[in-house]
C-alpha cells in the first residue's frame, strides 16, 4: 500500500512539472529567439529572402538557444510546480503524512538529471552541426546585395551599370512614371541615357531579370571614336514602346560550403575538442622549445663562465683564463671594505671632536651673553675690551663626498654599508677584457630577442587558441550541469515561497537566471582574457549557485520562514522597541544642559 502511494505521489509530482517545464520552455526559447532576431533585423531585412530560408534560420537560431533556455525552464518550473502545491496545501497535507522533502523530490532529482544527460548530450552532437549551419546561413545573408527595390525620386544603383530614377509609382507597384535611367560605359562615364513618359516594371518569374516596358520616350546616345579628340557625336532615337532587360543575377544569394566554418571551436564535439587541445599544447611546446633554444644559443659564454671545470685532486673549482679567482676577489673586496669602514669611523670621531668643541665655545659665549645682560640691565649695547665680539675659530668639518647618492640628502657624506659587498660578475673581469665582455654580452642580449619574437608571438596566438577551445570544452559540461543547479534553487524556494502561477515564482526565476547569466559570462570572459583558468572561470556559477541550492534545501527541510511576511513583521516588532529607546537616548543627550551651554 506504501509503495502504491510512493508512485501515485511520483507520478502527480511529474505530471505537475511536466506541464510548467514544456510551457516555460517554449516561451524562453520564443523570447531568446526573439532576441537574435533583434540584434540581426537590419541585416535580414530587405534582402528578398524566401519563406524557406526564413523558416531554416529560426530552426537554427531556435536549436543554438536551447543550452540556456533548459536551465531557465528547469528554474520556473521547479518553482512553479512546487509553489503551486504549497499555495493549494498539498504539500502541508503530504508532509503530515510523515512523508520528508527529499523524498516527495526524489522523481523530480531524477527527471532532472535526465535533462541534464539530454542536454549534455545536445551540446555535444546537436549544437554544433546547429552553429555550423546557422553561422553558414548568417553569413550568406550578410553577404548577399540587398532585395530590388526602387524608391520614388530616388536614384538607385545597386544594379551594376545602370542608374534609374523613378517619378512615381502606381498602388500596383508596376506601373511607373517619368523614368529616367543612366546608362554606364566601360570608362565609367554616364553617355547613354533613357527617358520615358510611363511604362511597367516587372521581375521575371525566374528572379534573374528586371523588365521594364516604356512607353512615349527618348533613347540618347552619346558616340565618340578612340582617341579622338575632334569632338563626339550625339544620337538621339524617340520611341513609343521600348524594352530594356536588366540583369539581377547579381543579387541572388550564393550559398557558401560548410567547411567555411567548420574548424570554428564552436563547431567541434567533446572529443574533438580534446585532440585538438592535445594538439594545440604539443605546438605550444615546440613554441617553447624554439625560443629556449634561441636564447641559448645567443647567449653562451663558455669562455667567460665563473668555473669551466672541477679539480678532483685539490678539491677546488679551475677558473676560466678570462677571470680573476673569485677567493681572491672577494678578499680584495673585504679588505677593501675594512680599509674604507675604518677610514669613515675615523673621520666620525674626528666629526664629534669638533662638534663637541663647538658646542663647549656656544655654551660658554651664551653664559658670557646672559653675564653681561645681567651687569647693563639698561639693554645697551655692550662690547669686550677690544671692541668685537668673540669669534667661533673653529671651522666645520670637510664633507667626505660632494657627490650625493639617489636617495640620500643633500651635503650629507656617503657611508660605507656595514655588511662585507659580495663581488659581481663585472668585478670579476680583468680591465683588459672586461669591455670586450660588456660588448659581447649587450650583441647576444639583443640577439636573443630577436630570436624571441617569432616564438613568442606564435606562442601567444596559440594560447588564445587553446583557451577558446578549452572553454568550449567545458562549456559542453557547465551548461549540462546547470539544469541540476537550477532544480536544487528552484525546488526548494517553490516550498518555501508557497506562491503558484507567473507571479512570485517568475520574479525569483529570473533574479536567480540573471545572476547565473552573468556569472557564466563574466566566467567566459575572464577566460579569454587568461584572467581565469577555464576550469574557474566556466564553472564559476556552478561554484557560487550551488551553495545557495544547498542552503535553501536546509531552510526547506526546516519549514524556514525565509520569505514570509509575518515573520519579518513580527521581527521588526520584536526590534521597534529598542530603536525608540535610542531615540530617546539620543533626543536626551541633544538637550542636555553641557551641550546646551
Amino acid at each position: 500500500m506504501l509503495s502504491r502511494l510512493f508512485k501515485k505521489l511520483d507520478i502527480l509530482i511529474i505530471k505537475a512539472f511536466i506541464g510548467p517545464f514544456l510551457a516555460t520552455f517554449f516561451v524562453t526559447l520564443f523570447v531568446l529567439v526573439l532576441q537574435f532576431m533583434w540584434l540581426y533585423i537590419d541585416d535580414f531585412v530587405g534582402k528578398g529572402l524566401d519563406t524557406f530560408t526564413v523558416l531554416r534560420m529560426l530552426m537554427y537560431v531556435a536549436a543554438t538557444t536551447v543550452p540556456l533556455a533548459l536551465p531557465l525552464a528547469v528554474l520556473l518550473s521547479s518553482i512553479m510546480t512546487l509553489g503551486n502545491l504549497g499555495e493549494t496545501y498539498e504539500l502541508v497535507a503530504i508532509k503530515s503524512a510523515g512523508i520528508s522533502l527529499l523524498r516527495f523530490l526524489r522523481p523530480l532529482f531524477v527527471v532532472s538529471f535526465v535533462i541534464t544527460c539530454i542536454a549534455f548530450y545536445f551540446n555535444n552532437n546537436i549544437l554544433p552541426y546547429a552553429n555550423l549551419k546557422m553561422n553558414t546561413l548568417k553569413y550568406d545573408i550578410i553577404v548577399s546585395k540587398p532585395a530590388f527595390a526602387i524608391k520614388e525620386g530616388v536614384f538607385y544603383d545597386k544594379i551594376e551599370g545602370f542608374v534609374i530614377k523613378i517619378g512615381k509609382k502606381e498602388r500596383d507597384d508596376s506601373t511607373i512614371r517619368n523614368v529616367v535611367i543612366y546608362e554606364q560605359n566601360n570608362n565609367g562615364q554616364q553617355d547613354n541615357m533613357i527617358v520615358a513618359d510611363s511604362g511597367t516594371m516587372v521581375v521575371s518569374p525566374d528572379k534573374q531579370s528586371l523588365i521594364f516596358t516604356l512607353r512615349s520616350g527618348s533613347r540618347y546616345q552619346e558616340k565618340m571614336e578612340r582617341g579622338s579628340t575632334t569632338g563626339s557625336e550625339l544620337i538621339r532615337m524617340s520611341f513609343k514602346t521600348y524594352k530594356k532587360v536588366l540583369d539581377l543575377s547579381s543579387f541572388r544569394m550564393n550559398k557558401t560550403d560548410d567547411s567555411t566554418f567548420k574548424d570554428n571551436y564552436q563547431m567541434k564535439s567533446v572529443i574533438q575538442l580534446a585532440k585538438i587541445i592535445d594538439s594545440i599544447k604539443g605546438v605550444e611546446n615546440r613554441y617553447a622549445r624554439q625560443a629556449s633554444q634561441g636564447v641559448n644559443m645567443g647567449m653562451k659564454f663558455p669562455a667567460y663562465l665563473d668555473t669551466t671545470g672541477w679539480d678532483a685532486i685539490d678539491k677546488k673549482p679551475v677558473y676560466s683564463h678570462y677571470l680573476l679567482p673569485i677567493d681572491r676577489v672577494r678578499d680584495t673586496l673585504r679588505r677593501e671594505w675594512a680599509v674604507a669602514l675604518r677610514r669613515q669611523d675615523s673621520t666620525d670621531r674626528a666629526q664629534d671632536s669638533i662638534r663637541k668643541k663647538q658646542d663647549s665655545q656656544r655654551l660658554a659665549q651664551e653664559a658670557l651673553q646672559k653675564e653681561r645682560d645681567r651687569s647693563n640691565p639698561s639693554g645697551g649695547a655692550s662690547s669686550n675690551a677690544t671692541g668685537s665680539t668673540p669669534a667661533n675659530t673653529a671651522s666645520a668639518p670637510a664633507p667626505l663626498n660632494t657627490n650625493t647618492p639617489p636617495g640620500q640628502a643633500p651635503g650629507q657624506a656617503s657611508r660605507v654599508p656595514r655588511t662585507a659587498p659580495d663581488p659581481r660578475f663585472s668585478d670579476l673581469l680583468p680591465d683588459s677584457v672586461r669591455l670586450t665582455v660588456m660588448d659581447k654580452a649587450i650583441n647576444a642580449i639583443s640577439s636573443a630577442k630577436v630570436a624571441l619574437v617569432q616564438p613568442v608571438t606564435l606562442y601567444a596566438a596559440e594560447q588564445k587558441t587553446l583557451l577558446h577551445h578549452e572553454e568550449a570544452w567545458h562549456e559542453k559540461f557547465t551548461m549540462a550541469v546547470a539544469c541540476m543547479v537550477m532544480f536544487l534553487i528552484g525546488a526548494p524556494l517553490g516550498s518555501i515561497i508557497r506562491k503558484g502561477g507567473i507571479g512570485m515564482p517568475l520574479v525569483f526565476a529570473v533574479i536567480f537566471f540573471v545572476i547565473f547569466f552573468l556569472l557564466n559570462n563574466f566566467g567566459r570572459k575572464f577566460v579569454s582574457q587568461a584572467v581565469m583558468t577555464p576550469l574557474a572561470g566556466m564553472w564559476m556559477p556552478t561554484y557560487v549557485l550551488t551553495p545557495i541550492g544547498l542552503f535553501l534545501v536546509y531552510k526547506a527541510l526546516n519549514d524556514s520562514q525565509l520569505f514570509n511576511k509575518e515573520f519579518y513583521f513580527r521581527l521588526t516588532k520584536k526590534i521597534r522597541p529598542l530603536f525608540t529607546l535610542i531615540g530617546k537616548w539620543t533626543k536626551r543627550k541633544k538637550i542636555s544642559p553641557s551641550n546646551v551651554g
